[in-house]
């Protein structure tokens, strides 16, 4: 099965590793040479090779034996995410062992890459580290996670810089969405006292605004995608892709202009509009960045058991009426000195 290893150059890597014969593995290693270890239940002169055991506790810890229920409500794992460096263990040893044992294999194995300073993989022993709790201290948790699932592609090898940080929260978190939530929230404030208008028949939107609509429409598959295969820089490129959009939209429709004109209606659709994608992107935004997601559905006047469910993707289910809450920046933008 082609998703059995992912990303598809580690499953590459294992199946030229796989054109060769493979070499027994001896599953025991002597007490004269290693003096701690599990007992062999069959010779009390050997114990269990510590990768034999290791593995064998990921099903141990679902029940295996002990509690059925429990180990059918685990086992098989959906996804089994490890490092790199052990690809082989588990892609290679682990199923056979399972299928000894008449067991299934995860149905996924994701072997993720490393976080390098410069060209260096990080390590404690060499002091080349990045505490992840400074950072968040320093950033915030969401902005700290955006970064790291958008920097680089989902177990591809990475390499941290502060700078790139600031430059994502900057230009991705604080101008894209921070702003696209802001200049919307305060032209509904402006024009329509924070309430948020009705809008006409949809088959009276012009090009501009059912290019954005399908869109937005169309953002559910395209997130589904990405998560399907575990590409998490995917899925949020194409909720970042709505948000660009909707960016264009302010410019090309130039409410200002539409207000200054009288033209009310036409005002009213764009706003139910924004705050339409910007709804979808409140509820796509959740596994990702939870706590900027409830900050935006706060502001755009949604309840809470409005914000999270797959069946929150389809167009038209913001409510004409709803009353706004105070804007306030998502994202401050963050003076690089």
């Amino acid at each position: 099965r082609e998703d059995f290893i992912l990303p598809v150059t580690r499953r590459n890597e294992i199946l030229s590793f796989l054109q060769n014969p493979l070499n027994d593995l001896c599953v025991s290693r002597p007490r004269t040479r290693l003096s701690w270890g599990i007992p062999i239940p069959f010779s009390n002169d050997h114990v269990t090779y510590v990768w034999f055991d290791a593995l064998i506790n990921y099903i141990s810890v679902c029940g295996y034996v002990e509690d059925a229920e429990k180990f059918k409500k685990f086992w098989p794992a959906d996804v089994h995410m490890i490092g790199k460096d052990i690809l082989r263990m588990h892609a290679v040893n682990w199923p056979i062992m399972l299928h000894a044992a008449g067991l299934e294999p995860p149905k996924t194995i994701f072997a993720h890459g490393w976080w390098k300073l410069g060209e260096d993989k990080m390590s404690k022993s060499k002091g080349n580290i990045v505490n992840p709790m400074e950072m968040i201290d320093r950033f915030g948790v969401d902005a700290y996670r955006y970064f790291l699932l958008r920097e680089v592609p989902f177990g591809a090898d990475g390499s941290f810089s502060e700078a790139a940080l600031v430059h994502r929260i900057n230009s991705d978190l604080a101008n894209d969405l921070g702003n696209l939530l802001q200049r919307t929230l305060s032209m509904i404030d402006k024009y329509f006292s924070g309430v948020i208008p009705e809008r006409r028949p949809i088959e009276k939107a012009d090009d501009i605004t059912l290019s954005m609509i399908d869109a937005a429409k169309d953002l559910e598959l395209a997130i589904t995608a990405g998560m399907d295969k575990i590409d998490f820089n995917q899925a949020l490129s194409a909720i970042w892709q709505l948000i660009n959009i909707a960016n264009k939209f302010i410019e090309q429709k130039a409410p200002w202009k539409l207000s200054k004109e009288n033209k009310t209606d036409e005002l009213k659709d764009m706003m139910y509009d924004l705050c339409e994608v910007l709804r979808m992107v409140s509820v796509a935004l959740w596994p990702f960045l939870p706590a900027t997601s409830e900050e935006m559905a706060s502001q755009l006047g949604l309840k809470n058991k409005e914000k999270r469910t797959m069946k929150l993707f389809s167009w038209g289910q913001t409510k004409p009426g709803t009353k706004i809450n105070k804007c306030k920046p998502l994202f401050p933008r963050i003076e690089v000195t």
